[in-house]
């Protein structure tokens, strides 16, 4: 995921070394006690099922001894109550899992509150805790992978060890990334409606939308070229394309707003058009880059990232008319855009040979 291009501090002021250096700290000093939590989960389930399963053994094992007194009925009520045990077990750590989450937000948010001298009228205090959160929220990416460490000279174990972490704990980085950006969303509407027209501010808010929504798209989709990635299950995966597109609807929201505000500032159509590349929306993003170059003609960076576009789209039309105008005028990355001359990847999936 691409990081947001206002993130608040070009907003208002504050000591940002001190910020940065405090917010690690915190970081360092709350990820441990999160790794606990979830690392618990999976001791109690795995010693529950180690438990079951060297009873099942057992009882297969000494069954002709114990069939000949009533102690196979006392072993099946053991095993039984055992199994019993567990899914009541699972079921409290299910429902307690959240609580503890929603504790290590609240620990985290006092730390930086603290240290901040936190106040919520104070627009510097809510960029500070935005960032915080989208901060933590960056911190935990792909932790998923890698919540237990493994000896080097166990690396090919590291595959496999992976997976089952992934497996285990992907719903668990999720949830926390979830409240993390959701608080993030809050603080900024805080400074919107302390700051209403604010472009800064609109962008910082629809920018926080964006980073949430990538949350919410299939981690299939993501950045990485792994080829096995953990997919969800498709009932989790309808669920995340529904707060997906509910995401997306508020950062066009702000997006509508931005563009009613300022409709002649190439600088609001040039964060518009970053948002729209981060919401993998290519036509919209082609149309605020062709806005930025009717604003300002000269803009040669525009005319490089809009004729790339057009490539990308297969409007090799539009896309060699930008390329000569950028060779004409001896723009030194003129060359480099004509190497994207035929990357409309639809139709080379859509057009395959065939043999007789």
């Amino acid at each position: 995921m691409s990081t947001s291009r206002v993130e608040g501090a070009g907003i208002f002021q504050f000591d940002s070394c001190f910020y940065h250096d405090q917010i690690n700290k915190v970081i360092d000093f709350i990820l441990p006690q999160y790794d606990r939590i979830i690392r618990k989960y999976v001791l109690l389930n795995i010693l529950f099922l180690s438990f079951g399963f060297t009873q099942i053994i057992l009882l297969i094992g000494f069954f002709s001894f114990l069939v000949q007194s009533s102690l196979v009925a006392i072993s099946l009520a053991i095993l039984f109550l055992t199994l019993f045990s567990y899914f009541m077990l699972r079921i409290y750590l299910q429902t307690k899992k959240p609580e503890e989450f929603d504790e290590i937000q609240e620990k985290y948010f006092r730390a930086c509150h603290n240290f901040l001298n936190y106040q919520a009228d104070i627009p510097e205090h809510n960029v500070a805790l935005a960032n915080a959160c989208c901060k933590f929220a960056k911190k935990l990416e792909g932790r998923e992978y890698h919540i237990y460490p493994i000896p080097k000279w166990l690396d090919f174990l590291a595959p496999s060890l992976e997976r089952f972490s992934c497996w285990w704990h992907w719903l668990d980085l999720h949830y926390m990334k979830e409240i993390l950006l959701l608080s993030a969303v809050e603080e900024h509407i805080k400074l919107v409606k302390s700051e209403p027209t604010n472009l800064e501010v609109h962008v910082a808010l629809a920018n926080s939308y964006v980073m949430l929504s990538h949350l919410y798209m299939d981690p299939r989709k993501g950045e990485s070229d792994e080829e096995e990635r953990w997919a969800p299950s498709e009932e989790l995966q309808k669920e995340l394309q529904r707060k997906f597109r509910l995401t997306v609807e508020r950062v066009i929201e702000e997006f509508k707003i931005l563009s009613d505000y300022a409709p002649d500032d190439p600088w609001v159509h040039a964060q518009l058009a970053y948002s729209y590349h981060d919401l993998q929306m290519p036509q919209e993003e082609i149309r605020e880059y062709e806005t930025i170059i009717k604003l300002r003609p000269g803009d040669k960076e525009a005319f490089f990232k809009l004729g790339f576009l057009y490539f990308q789209q297969g409007q090799n039309a539009q896309g060699l008319s930008i390329y000569e105008e950028l060779k004409r005028t001896n723009y030194k990355k003129a060359e480099s855009l004509i190497d994207h001359y035929g990357d409309f990847r639809p139709l080379n999936q859509a057009i395959k040979p065939f043999f007789h």
